[in-house]
């Protein structure tokens, strides 16, 4: 199969298309036809030697992310079938005409998605989630900062927050204040020209937000 590669760190020129194994079918793995790939700021420091040589659990080749369709399964797979769409978070070996997941990372495409907005989708939400939902336990009714609000993740738990019924306040650069706002943010922050503890005491009347998410 074909896959990008590259020999040196460096900018984008480094990577080159090559001819590489098929992932071999592990029993809890789905072997999927990769039609897109997430980019993600993890991709460009691997690139740039961030990581080294590193291996994630499922391939040594650059990518984090798929959305495509299933054409094997594992032995140990449940809940899937060829054919199916799915998308979902891989140890490495996106960028690839193949790739193999752990059916338990795996989740299916709404018919709503294409394969290019499906590949954008998981690791982003699945991280903001984690941290926001999961570990700082937003509720309905609840208040929340998030900061780097404009970025991928961030830009993620906004959308979230606003799902689930918070109310938001996001910092971001001037320039992309007005799209967090349009993607559920109560309260925008210019995080260069403005104290958002300030802010943040004025609009609650020093009561302060219940979760704080700071993804730099």
């Amino acid at each position: 199969m074909k896959a990008i590669e590259f020999e040196q760190f460096g900018d984008a020129d480094v990577l080159e298309l090559a001819e590489v194994p098929v992932p071999e079918l592990r029993p809890a793995d789905l072997l999927v036809r990769v039609h897109a790939a997430g980019v993600n700021r993890a991709d460009l420091t691997h690139r740039r030697g961030g990581y080294g040589r590193p291996n994630f659990g499922d391939s040594t080749i650059m990518g984090l992310e798929i959305a495509g369709e299933v054409i094997e399964t594992g032995a140990d797979t449940q809940g899937f079938k060829i054919g199916d769409r799915v998308m979902g978070v891989v140890g490495g070996g996106a960028y690839a005409e193949l790739a193999r997941i752990d059916w338990r990372m795996a989740m299916p495409i709404p018919d709503s998605l294409n394969y290019v907005h499906a590949a954008a989708i998981p690791e982003v939400f699945v991280t903001a989630h984690e941290a926001m939902l999961h570990l700082g336990g937003l509720r309905r009714g609840d208040s929340v900062l998030i900061h780097a609000a404009a970025g991928g993740v961030g830009s993620a738990a906004v959308q979230l927050a606003y799902a689930t019924g918070a109310s938001i306040f996001a910092t971001a650069e001037a320039s992309k204040l007005e799209r967090v706002a349009q993607l559920g943010a109560d309260v925008v922050i210019d995080y260069r020209t403005q104290d958002f503890a300030k802010v943040i005491a004025q609009s609650t009347d020093g009561r302060g937000v219940d979760v704080v998410i700071d993804f730099v």
